[in-house]
């Protein structure tokens, strides 16, 4: 996430989120996380706080972050 620029308050959030995504201990709980963290990135998005770029490279970051999780958690 170095390569986002992102305000204090807004990096704080963002790992947070993706702490939560990591940590998650079922599917259900990764999914949610991981649509927390999408809105979390069209929210700020769509009103101005992040370059497209840095929106993108976020999805990306979170949509990693989810497949991975979901993997290690295995089927339910």
């Amino acid at each position: 996430m170095e390569h986002v620029v992102l305000s204090n308050k807004m990096k704080r959030e963002a790992y947070r989120l993706l702490a939560q995504i990591n940590h998650a201990d079922s599917i259900v709980v990764a999914l949610n996380a991981g649509a927390r963290a999408e809105g979390f990135v069209l929210g700020m998005e769509t009103v101005g706080g992040l370059r497209s770029g840095d929106a993108e490279n976020l999805y990306v970051i979170f949509e990693a972050a989810l497949k991975e999780r979901l993997k290690s958690l295995g089927p339910a």
